[in-house]
């Protein structure tokens, strides 16, 4: 699974970093030539062959193999797009400072 900003070098290694499914941080390649996608999204899916594996970390220096877009992708794109215009409901909440002035009463007569 890919995840946001696990790994401290991807900038300068040209990588993007996810957890493997017995929870080892792997680094892998952001090679999409195999697979017909441009971009992966944090919560997607993703198969890659290792090339070297470390204790606590895996590296996978080919291309991706194949990219499944999952509910958790879909929530992290909903989450970092542009918020929705403010829809003009307050909750009932007051607001600060003067409040306005009233309308003139009727006169009674």
């Amino acid at each position: 699974m890919v995840s946001e900003g696990e790994g401290r070098k991807d900038a300068a290694t040209h990588r993007l970093s996810g957890r493997a499914p017995d929870n080892r941080l792997v680094h892998f390649a952001a090679d999409f030539s195999a697979v017909d996608a441009d971009s992966v999204r944090p919560g997607d899916m993703v198969a890659v062959e290792i090339t070297y594996a470390a204790p606590h970390h895996l590296v996978a220096d080919g291309a991706i193999r194949s990219v499944r877009r999952t509910r958790a992708g879909d929530a992290w794109e909903r989450r970092t797009s542009a918020p929705p215009a403010p829809t003009g409901v307050g909750l009932g909440m007051p607001t600060f400072g003067v409040p306005a002035a009233l309308p003139p009463a009727p006169a009674c007569g």
